[in-house]
């Protein structure tokens, strides 16, 4: 299993061209992208919520110890019938349950209708990596895909998002 090098995309020495890198770098929100790229049949599909101790990059990226309990939310984002892009949100446990956040009420609805919509959250800069074939849903493992990542915190809680594009998007031009 390879493990991902996350890094900004302008830094990262493999990083895609094209659609895909722009798709990669956009600061804005994906649902938003994927609705406007003409997609309206847009739908989220939950696949777990539930905690998990945290993977290594995870921990890193949150300043805590290697598994460390998160809650977990693992998604697919659709488009046109098909899968697009997997998603995985993680947040410290103890800060999620302090800040009293409901983001497990969230059911099918997209994490980024909130993200975007609360002033008080501010997304930190993106990575980029390549990402694990083992790490997506079995039906989904494929070698080559690329992710990106990056925090969305408030004054109480920290969220780290992983999107990653399943083969096939974003479409050829």
């Amino acid at each position: 299993m390879c493990i991902p090098d996350w890094q900004p995309a302008s830094l990262h020495p493999q990083r895609p061209g094209g659609a895909l890198l722009d798709w990669l770098v956009d600061e804005g929100s994906l649902t938003r992208r994927l609705i406007a790229a003409g997609r309206d049949d847009f739908r989220v599909e939950v696949l777990t919520q539930q905690q998990q101790p945290a993977r290594a990059d995870e921990a890193a990226a949150l300043g805590l110890s290697a598994g460390h309990p998160l809650w977990i939310r693992e998604v697919l984002l659709h488009t046109a019938g098909a899968p697009r892009v997997f998603a995985r949100t993680v947040a410290d446990l103890q800060a999620f349950r302090a800040a009293g956040v409901h983001l497990e009420d969230l059911g099918s609805r997209s994490l980024g209708e909130l993200l975007f919509s609360d002033p008080r959250i501010r997304r930190e800069p993106i990575e980029i990596s390549p990402y694990p074939a083992d790490w997506l849903p079995s039906p989904l493992r494929a070698e080559h895909c690329w992710a990106r990542r990056s925090r969305f915190s408030s004054e109480r809680l920290q969220l780290l998002v992983c999107e990653v594009f399943l083969p096939g998007w974003p479409p050829a031009a």
